[in-house]
């Protein structure tokens, strides 16, 4: 499978990838791919090189004006065909991507000013994981914009036929009174008193002004509520065949895996095959669409098991799972059953009602091929292959570097992260500390070589964009340090030798769509030749391991 496919190999989007994008747009090569097998015109592109490139100039703009302002970054970006097709407002990729539509970049029937203004919105969405708080929040947005660059945005949400139209239409008619509020440093108010904050986004909404936020964000909660109405609505068709067809594979086939439901409770297990009545009192509220996507995705993780399963030579000497181990992501091993586990109500996505979210399969499968290599890590099967000596050494480089670079960073980082790093150290130097960090995250490195051997090419490429994502949201200002190791270590994700991606230009993937530029290089916490180098020293500690052939039948 070519990259090229796996960018468009789903009917019900066209995917930009973060790779193939610029400050000015997209590259060469994707505008001809996406001419010859999207039937994309010359003018088609070019709308959206121009929205892509208002977008980033204006944020890039606003974040060196100010540190409430998101600074602009190269994600993926789904462009949905059919807005039916696929749940608003889904996550896809983990967050590593924007989800918008094709007629969003029509240059007949939208604007530059529209798409451009999207792609912010949509950075706040991703930041906060709010959909109806962004349109105030970006209020700062149309500080600076001219009466014509507004009314082009107007006109365009006018004729949108996103299923939000309505709430950009809401943007619109708020633009006037979204310019007269005040902003911490990008227009502060003559006086503090009387106005109100809005918490994160260094906006201060004046007395008289005080209703209109909230009513802006009622407007958008109604449009989004209708969003997911006639989604959900699309997606209600009832079909007993499939449920029948589904209920009688389980009972025939007796894939090993579990089904479960709320709370963890499991619904199905392959001991008790003919136990169907609380699956089925359970799926009988699916329409057939999500029934026959259930059924693919557990045919998708008896496969997986069982090719796993038969590639090893002692299938007994498989460690059980942690008893700790997190009940979600996709699926997991069950802690106690030690099968692979698949929950109908799965955070974050509607199993029950429509189709599979794109790349979700693949995401499925990935998952799969890791969770069982974690019962293989465990077992003690991917060992180191150097001394504990050389292994100590190689330990003692990387916290020699960490250590380092704590002490050239900048007094005012140093600063902020004294009191976490205080707490990480105890008795320990600050890079020891954090090189055990890292050094504790090996398992699921270890866990990658095995996993890698049995992924699809679509599963390394949606694992890949799953983990390589902004981290900024998950860690406070304090712990700059843990989270720049939790880079550290997900950057060995895009290493050739993790044989995980095709992709041209890993690196700048990975420093262009986490946002790690801004935080790390730009802000002068770390240069990116002291990067590589640490980068080197947790690529040397991760070819310490490797997957120990005679436990396997692998080819």
């Amino acid at each position: 499978m070519k990259l090229a496919e796996y960018y468009l190999g789903d009917s019900r989007l066209t995917l930009i990838p973060a790779e193939h994008l610029c400050e000015a747009g997209m590259s060469d090569e994707l505008a001809a791919l996406l001419a010859e097998y999207r039937d994309w015109s010359p003018e088609q592109l070019c709308f959206f090189d121009a929205a892509f490139s208002c977008y980033w100039r204006r944020s890039e703009d606003l974040a060196r004006k100010t540190a409430t302002w998101v600074p602009p970054r190269r994600r993926n970006l789904a462009l949905i065909r059919d807005p039916l097709s696929v749940h608003p407002y889904a996550q896809l990729l983990n967050t590593s991507t924007w989800l918008l539509y094709e007629s969003d970049f029509d240059p007949v029937s939208s604007h530059s000013e529209f798409a451009a203004y999207l792609l912010a919105h949509g950075d706040c969405m991703a930041l906060t994981g709010e959909v109806t708080s962004a349109a105030a929040q970006t209020a700062a947005w149309w500080f600076e914009r001219t009466a014509e660059e507004c009314a082009s945005f107007a006109q365009a949400a006018a004729c949108s036929p996103r299923p939000d139209a309505r709430g950009f239409r809401a943007i619109a008619t708020a633009i006037p009174w979204l310019r007269r509020l005040r902003h911490e440093t990008l227009c502060p108010p003559e006086s503090d008193s009387g106005h109100r904050s809005i918490p994160g986004s260094g906006l201060l909404v004046p007395a008289s002004l005080e209703q209109k936020p909230p009513a802006l964000a009622s407007d958008w909660k109604q449009s989004a509520s209708a969003a997911l109405a006639a989604y959900r609505d699309h997606w209600r068709s009832p079909d007993t065949e499939a449920l029948q067809a589904l209920l009688a594979w389980l009972a025939a086939d007796a894939p090993p895996l579990l089904i479960t439901g709320a709370r963890g409770r499991i619904l199905w297990e392959p001991v008790r095959t003919q136990q169907l009545r609380a699956l089925r009192a359970e799926l009988e509220s699916a329409d057939g669409t999500a029934l026959r996507a259930i059924t693919a995705d557990l045919e998708l993780i008896a496969e997986h098991t069982r090719t796993f399963l038969d590639a090893l030579v002692e299938p007994t000497g498989l460690a059980p799972p942690a008893a700790d181990t997190l009940e979600i992501g996709y699926t997991y091993l069950h802690p106690e059953r030690g099968l692979l586990a698949y929950n109908l109500h799965e955070p974050g996505m509607e199993r029950l009602q429509g189709p599979a979210l794109p790349y979700a399969a693949a995401m499925l499968g990935a998952r799969a091929w890791h969770e069982w290599a974690h019962a293989a890590d465990a077992a003690g099967w991917i060992p180191l292959t150097v001394t504990p000596q050389r292994h100590a050494e190689l330990t003692a480089a990387l916290a020699d570097g960490l250590e380092a670079m704590v002490a050239a960073a900048p007094n005012a980082i140093r600063s902020v992260t004294a009191g976490d790093l205080e707490k990480l150290t105890g008795d320990k130097t600050a890079g020891a500390a954090l090189a055990e960090l890292l050094v504790k995250r090996m398992p699921d490195y270890r866990a990658n070589l095995l996993a890698r051997r049995f992924m699809s090419m679509e599963e390394r490429e949606t694992y890949v964009r799953h983990n390589i994502r902004t981290l900024g949201p998950e860690y406070r200002p304090a712990q700059l340090w843990r989270m720049l190791i939790r880079y550290l270590y997900e950057f060995q994700y895009l290493d050739p030798a993790s044989g995980l991606t095709t992709m041209h230009d890993p690196s700048a993937y990975f420093i262009y769509s986490t946002g790690f530029y801004h935080d790390f290089f730009a802000a002068g916490v770390i240069d990116e030749k002291r990067f590589r180098e640490l980068a080197g020293d947790v690529s040397r500690l991760c070819a310490c391991y490797a997957v120990d052939e005679a436990r396997f039948r692998l080819p």
